[in-house]
């Protein structure tokens, strides 16, 4: 009989920072917001091995996490948290596990790049949000130079196959992990309109919300003194995006 492999506990990159993250964009929906949205439930789409989630469950009345893949340290967070569970499923199953318009909150954080189909990600989001509901939505951006998942420079413009060669032949071990596509902001901004979307730039929230930039890249140090509006006007050239998107319509 074949051996089964077991479920990986946490993701390549580790659960570092994950408490932070999560604070960080509570702290985003409720600054953009202005209200609070502790109250109801609350998904995370492509939670990964559920460390946001679980930092959510403490300050969220009911806590949904959905990945591709099944994680072992959803048990230990399970344990932890009573309102907090876990399904491994793809992001097209949502309506069908959760049902039509059953969530308050959305967690849409660094996914759109790696999935098939942004497009139905964005439609299967819309279906199960409530009237009323808020999606917290970032991701990177194409024309920044600086690939985010290898930190190398312009791999992400060129032919994937030669970006991977060009990388394994000066010697990375990272070539790997150049698996993501992403858009630029006007692709993004048309799809959202397209999928049934109104939605506002939140750049500027995420930063104040977040952690002490004590540490900070300088990048982030400068964008934190720069006025809101301004910040969130510069979105399109921005290293990456932070929306809060909201229904307008029904989904195409």
């Amino acid at each position: 009989m074949a051996e089964v492999d077991s479920p990986p506990v946490d993701p390549r990159w580790g659960q570092e920072g994950r408490d932070r993250k999560a604070e960080a964009i509570l702290a985003t929906l409720q600054l953009h917001c202005g209200r609070d949205l502790t109250r109801g439930v609350w998904l995370d789409i492509g939670c990964g091995s559920g460390g946001v989630a679980a930092t959510l469950a403490t300050y969220v009345q009911n806590m949904i996490g959905v990945d591709p893949e099944l994680w072992a340290r959803w048990d230990q967070f399970r344990e932890l948290h009573p309102n907090l569970d876990f399904h491994a499923a793809s992001y097209r199953d949502l309506e069908t596990l959760l049902g039509p318009e059953t969530v308050d909150v959305v967690v849409c954080n660094q996914v759109y790049e790696h999935v098939d189909d942004p497009i139905a990600l964005l439609q299967a989001i819309h279906r199960v949000m409530k009237p009323g509901a808020v999606c917290y939505f970032a991701g990177p951006n194409l024309l920044w130079p600086i690939e985010p998942h290898v930190f190398w420079p312009f791999v992400h413009w060129l032919p994937r196959p030669f970006a991977h060669r060009g990388m394994h032949a000066l010697g990375s071990k990272r070539a790997r992990d150049l698996d993501a596509w992403s858009w630029s902001y006007w692709r993004l901004t048309r799809s959202f309109r397209r999928t049934g979307f109104r939605f506002n730039v939140a750049i500027h929230q995420r930063i104040v919300g977040g952690a002490s930039l004590d540490g900070a890249g300088w990048i982030l140090r400068v964008a934190a003194r720069l006025p809101g509006a301004m910040l969130n006007a510069m979105a399109a050239i921005s290293p990456g995006f932070v929306f809060v998107l909201s229904k307008a319509t029904i989904a195409n």
